[in-house]
């Protein structure tokens, strides 16, 4: 099945039809459907083979039964070829041709069947070349080398067909040329099939060229190898070529023999029998054509309503889907030039008042450089004096180196550039380690503390961020609470940490909690600082992917609180869009 070759002596067409029901069972069974089907397409071969055309018709027919019902295209296929090697064995070679053609395009569309397309060229190629319709036979041919191109398959039969064509189409050179292909590959990879074909495209080309005693020794030692009753047709047809062959040569004794044997070989099969099952095989043709016409007929039919309804319809859907688009397309660019002028003006106003708030900010700490370092340069004045006039110039440059790295980090992080680096930190000892160094450093009589229910828990975090950010809080606490107490305190709600800082000071006004979070906005203009903390604070715990609000139902001072996811997920992502 798989490699094309002829029945062997020890598989004769009747083993074939005696194997058919055991070994379709066993393909069936294994849903192997595309062998199942080679294999009723070889009984129905070997049934017409043996001129059992009765047999071999009804086989086929239940053949293609079954295929339909299936829906199985590999099987239609095989179908219409079981049903052209009846017609070529009864000796109808133009409706074979019809159904070799029917059969190759299907198998065409059908991935992985260059081998059962190369098993109906085999039979295709010469009915069309016995048939005289050479341009169609040329173009077989090239189809049926192009199933080589990207396929490991044995080329012999190609060449040898293409050498059948050139000795029937009298171009005696190529015929050679593609003889001498064929047997290059037969003796790469022999076999007894291919050699036997090999020998008789030999014999045609004696034959051709005039060489009638080696075309002879050819065909007797091909007729020796023929079982006159298992290859009838290619018995028949070499003792003739043997008969005509012995004419020529003017043996007619010898001719007169081949013709005697060809003769007994003929009245071997019953004429009637033969005769009545073509007639049946006519009749049942005319039906199945007239009604495949007719199916063919009312589907064209369908098939254009069908076409112009789709094509109707998909030119209203490609109308009312244009408008639609165009529609939609123009109200987005409408919402986005909204957009670009609004943010338009509002970079403008958010740079004026940048410029405006920078410019006093780092005016005032400037003017007390510039007055005091003035001060310094009189020689009058005592060490007490000249050390007072330092710790102010001092102060004042710390002021505006923190004011210089606030805006630094404030661009940094609007645009994404400041580096965060993550990893698993136990947010208990940052905080004990945050409130020490605040408790160093603070300018107040107001104790710092701690305090958590938990003894640990780890972050998914950057630990010099989260510091930043709780130093910022409790320092900016330290500044408005003279005495009494700021506290930290670290719980968990909803699988978020939740940080807050409480602070027993002056507290935040109302009408300025909503604005407190705004760059340079600052609760008393006469205290040192930026103003830009808490826009910092706002910027960071963004970006850990928590929140940070004020506690506006407090009321003995101000509380600032803000979440910290646990889960390491949300981090991540926040982590990689600031890559």
């Amino acid at each position: 099945m798989d490699n094309n070759l002829a029945y062997s002596k020890d598989a004769t067409p009747a083993d074939i039809i005696q194997w058919e029901d055991e070994i379709v069972d066993i393909f069936r069974q294994k849903k192997d459907y595309k062998h199942m089907f080679l294999m009723k397409q070889m009984a129905v071969y070997a049934y017409s083979f043996r001129a059992q055309i009765s047999e071999a018709l009804k086989k086929a027919n239940a053949m293609m039964t079954e295929a339909r019902l299936m829906e199985c295209n590999i099987g239609i296929s095989l179908s219409y070829f079981a049903f052209g090697d009846i017609y070529l064995n009864a000796g109808m070679r133009s409706e074979a041709k019809e159904e070799y053609e029917k059969a190759i395009k299907i198998l065409k569309k059908i991935p992985d069947t260059e081998k059962v397309q190369e098993k109906i060229f085999i039979q295709l190629i010469p009915t069309l070349i016995k048939l005289k319709r050479m341009d169609e036979a040329k173009a077989y041919l090239e189809r049926m080398s192009e199933i080589y191109k990207n396929r490991h398959l044995n080329p012999f039969l190609l060449y040898a067909y293409q050498a059948y064509y050139y000795l029937c189409n009298n171009d005696l050179d190529k015929a050679r040329q593609y003889i001498s292909e064929a047997e290059n590959t037969n003796n790469r990879m022999p076999s007894s099939f291919h050699t036997s074909i090999l020998r008789y495209m030999q014999a045609e080309y004696a034959r051709e060229t005039g060489d009638y005693t080696k075309a002879a020794k050819i065909f007797i030692e091909l007729a020796s190898k023929s079982n006159n009753v298992d290859v009838y047709n290619n018995y028949l047809k070499i003792r003739k070529k043997i008969a005509y062959i012995h004419k020529e040569l003017g043996q007619y004794k010898e001719a007169c023999e081949a013709y005697h044997t060809i003769r007994a070989t003929r009245d071997s099969i019953d004429a009637h029998s033969y005769t009545s099952q073509i007639n049946l095989l006519h009749i049942v043709y005319q039906v199945d054509r007239l009604e495949l016409d007719n199916q063919a007929q009312r589907n064209r039919i369908l098939f254009y309503l069908i076409i112009g309804s789709i094509i109707i319809l998909s030119i209203f859907a490609i109308f009312a889907f244009r408008i639609k688009k165009g529609n939609k397309h123009l109200a987005v660019s409408r919402q986005k030039l909204d957009k670009a002028q609004k943010n338009a003006e509002n970079s403008i106003r958010t740079k004026s008042l940048f410029l405006s708030n920078m410019s006093h900010e780092i005016r005032t700490p400037l003017n007390a450089l510039s007055g005091f370092s003035s001060i310094l340069t009189d020689s009058n004045i005592d060490t007490e004096i000249r050390k007072q006039c330092n710790d102010i110039i001092q102060q004042n440059s710390d002021l505006l180196l923190k004011l210089i790295d606030d805006v630094v980090d404030l661009s940094s992080l609007e645009r994404g550039k400041m580096q965060f680096h993550f990893g698993i930190h136990d947010a208990i000892f940052l905080c004990q380690n945050v409130i020490d160094t605040v408790d160093k450093i603070k300018q107040t009589a107001a104790t710092v503390t701690f305090q958590t229910s938990l003894k640990k828990l780890e972050l998914y975090t950057d630990e010099a961020r989260l510091q930043q950010l709780l130093i910022n809080l409790l320092i900016n606490a330290t500044k408005f609470t003279t005495e009494g107490s700021i506290t930290l305190t670290l719980d968990m709600q909803d699988n978020m940490a939740l940080f807050s800082v409480t602070d027993t000071g002056c507290g935040i006004a109302p009408e300025k909690q909503d604005k407190i979070f705004n760059r340079f906005e600052k609760l008393d203009e006469n205290a040192q600082g930026s103003g830009l903390g808490l826009s910092i604070c706002q910027l960071i715990v963004e970006h850990f992917g928590g929140k940070i609000w004020i506690d506006t139902d407090y009321k003995d001072g101000s509380r600032f609180v803000f979440t910290h996811p646990i889960q390491p997920t949300t981090i991540n992502n926040k982590e990689k869009e600031a890559q």
